[in-house]
């Protein structure tokens, strides 16, 4: 699907995602989120990071290794050898980006777009995140940066947003949170995706899906806003207070304070699907026809499309918790 871009007549385009994370405006080790909103037991959970991307899926383990599986067709699941230890990884439709333990931001995968092409200036991040085909990274001191495809504007940073505290990339969009809570968010805006609502409150988090947003406010209301065409806006009523949430390419998953994981809008490939008995969870990610989820208890699972194996847990990340795929 490299180099789909723009309107298909539905407010739909090629995905990947990004989550986000009420207790995390940086990154945060899992295991320390799981231990702050459900008193997970310190060690229990042996992943640092999770991303589901267009057709594959990327984990950190907590050795800091980072493994990718699913679609090989671009390089996105070739992890370059020497990295170091990685601290948070983001998959993009044919791309991966991770940051190494120094800051160090790695890109590989596809560089249809230049979406790889780190700027020589750049110096150490964060916190990145993988479009389709750009990339937007948080420097320490809270500027912006995005690089690759900027022919919707999604890489041209408005003058004056100040200091961002997170970073979500989506189809042909970007969105941001700045340290006021203020969110920003440029680029395509066909389905109203850049269209925060009006009154909304501050945001912790955002996570720009292909045609739609969701954002966090610091209450726990999920707020999501853009293309609709299959329910990923129609928040659950009873779903109460939110602290993390992914939004995919027409569907969208957020996990409760009480550790239950909903996932609602385009279940076509069994991607909303949430297997009974789940148990707590403490971490999911929305890729474009799958998702993922970690529990507190180290299971890592996917589920929905698994055509080129994205949702296949390879034996070498399995063996850190009890996991299996559900496709």
């Amino acid at each position: 699907m490299a180099g789909l871009l723009g309107s298909f007549g539905r407010c739909a385009a090629p995905r990947f995602a990004r989550s986000c994370v009420t207790a995390a405006t940086d990154r945060m080790r899992l295991q320390e989120m799981a231990a702050m909103l459900h008193k997970v037991p310190p060690g229990s959970v042996p992943f640092k990071a999770l991303s589901a991307g267009c057709d594959h899926t990327c984990v950190v383990k907590e050795d800091g290794r980072l493994v990718c599986f699913g679609s090989l067709y671009s390089g996105q699941c070739d992890v370059p050898t020497g990295m170091g230890p990685v601290v948070t990884v983001s998959a993009g439709c044919n791309h991966s980006s991770a940051v190494c333990s120094n800051g160090h931001l790695t890109c590989f995968g596809s560089n249809m777009a230049a979406q790889l092409e780190i700027p020589g200036n750049l110096g150490p991040v964060v916190a990145v995140s993988s479009g389709c085909l750009h990339t937007c990274v948080v420097k320490p001191n809270g500027q912006l940066v995005c690089f690759g495809d900027n022919s919707a504007d999604q890489c041209s940073i408005p003058d004056g947003i100040g200091r961002m505290m997170t970073v979500s990339a989506g189809c042909d969009h970007t969105c941001a949170v700045a340290a006021s809570g203020q969110l920003v968010c440029f680029g395509s805006n066909l389905c109203g995706q850049c269209n925060a609502p009006e009154g909304l409150g501050p945001v912790n988090c955002v996570s720009a899906g292909c045609k739609h947003t969701c954002a966090l406010q610091a209450d726990g209301q999920l707020v999501c806003f853009g293309s609709n065409l299959d329910g990923q806006l129609d928040v659950p009523e009873s779903l109460g207070r939110v602290t993390a949430v992914s939004a995919g390419f027409d569907h969208t998953c957020a996990l409760t304070s009480d550790g239950r994981l909903v996932c609602f809008g385009d279940n076509s490939a069994g991607q909303c699907e949430v297997p009974t008995g789940l148990g707590f969870v403490v971490a999911v990610s929305a890729g474009r026809a799958h998702t993922c989820a970690l529990t507190a208890d180290g299971q890592l699972l996917c589920f929905g499309e698994n055509d080129v194996g994205q949702c296949t847990v390879p034996v070498e990340v399995a063996q850190s918790g009890y996991s299996f795929a559900r496709c």
